[in-house]
């Protein structure tokens, strides 16, 4: 048997996540937890509630104002559980391997943990294709900011560029301010 906190809560968190849905994008694992989640807490709120119903046989039911505050404190658990806490929301999916037009065959990966960027690479000499002299492979970092999550700041210092180069998702690559593209393979 659910409890009026039960409902409130289970009714909060839905609205929550119908609403939400629409600035975040939930994966279908995330879906899948999130109302795993939400059974779990009205069904530990219902029972809660029971239970303390039988060991006070005075009354039937806990005061509304009690009811409230648990179905306040179950909505606020369950979606401050839900909301994501290592990417930037909305952001583009820098993750991948590129091709550079200005090093032709040569290496460039890029891989996201959160909103850090961890950038690979090699150079060659015209490029990395057959005949070419290759480089020492490199690695930078960089960061995806949430003022806007279509640019990626790149540290190229440690080969002579900028500390922060800006890179703007163009489509299908990043558009870099020489004019350079990195299309994503």
């Amino acid at each position: 048997c659910i409890s009026i906190s039960g409902l409130i809560a289970l009714h909060a968190t839905s609205h929550f996540l119908f609403y939400s849905s629409k600035v975040i994008k939930f994966s279908s694992a995330m879906k899948v937890s999130s109302l795993l989640l939400l059974s779990g807490v009205v069904g530990v709120n219902s029972w809660s509630l029971n239970n303390n119903n039988n060991n006070n046989k005075s009354s039937n039911r806990p005061p509304l104002s009690q009811q409230l505050q648990k179905a306040a404190a179950a909505t606020a658990l369950a979606t401050s559980l839900l909301l994501p806490t290592t990417s930037v929301v909305n952001a583009i999916d820098f993750s991948g391997s590129y091709s550079d037009p200005g090093h032709p065959s040569c290496a460039r990966v890029i891989k996201m943990e959160g909103s850090t960027a961890v950038i690979s690479g090699v150079d060659g000499n015209p490029g990395c294709g057959v005949g070419s002299v290759q480089g020492a492979e490199w690695k930078l970092t960089g960061r995806v900011d949430e003022k806007d999550a279509n640019e990626i700041f790149v540290d190229f210092s440690s080969k002579g560029g900028p500390k922060d180069l800006v890179g703007k998702w163009d489509e299908n690559g990043i558009r870099w301010p020489d004019g350079n593209k990195w299309t994503r393979q």
